[in-house]
């Protein structure tokens, strides 16, 4: 078995030499964490945690868990270099773009998402709504009892 740690030694190209892209894609479900597994055992080697090895996509599709299309690279990699694409992450917005279609699609979602009654409260939902007297009371004794510590509160209540 190799060590994660050794192999990441090696040059790109090399931990890249068992990469076929002429083989179509297999998605089997899941994603990037799910297909790790499938890359430790097809290369030998162990899965890296807490160690600075990313599982990168060559086909830059995170959904696939053909192992002739994975490799064993860094977060540099695994975002944009020089123009080329390697792996799958992408910036939020890229993301969004990809799935409403244009940035002015974007817009308008985000517009929505923003203009939402329950975020434009902002936690106060019922502050100008009329209370009972009731209401008031409780209000007020907690507010009274904000700063007491819980025996006291205890002890005041019987």
């Amino acid at each position: 078995m190799k060590i994660i740690k050794e192999y990441m030694l090696l040059s790109r190209d090399s931990r890249m030499e068992h990469i076929d892209l002429s083989i179509d894609c297999l998605e089997r479900g899941g994603n990037s964490t799910n297909h790790r597994g499938v890359l430790a055992q097809f290369l030998n080697t162990e899965i890296p945690m807490g160690w600075s090895a990313v599982l990168c996509h060559r086909c830059n599709n995170d959904k696939c868990s053909n192992p002739q299309h994975l490799y064993w690279g860094t977060s540099y990699e695994n975002n944009c270099i020089d123009g080329l694409e390697f792996g799958t992450w992408k910036p939020g917005n890229k993301y969004l773009e990809e799935k409403y279609g244009s940035a002015s699609a974007v817009s308008e979602h985000m517009k929505k998402i923003r203009t939402k009654e329950s975020c434009a409260k902002g936690g106060r939902a019922g502050k100008d709504k009329p209370k009972s007297e009731e209401q008031k009371i409780k209000i007020s004794e907690a507010l009274k009892n904000k700063n007491v510590p819980l025996a006291q509160r205890q002890r005041q209540s019987t």
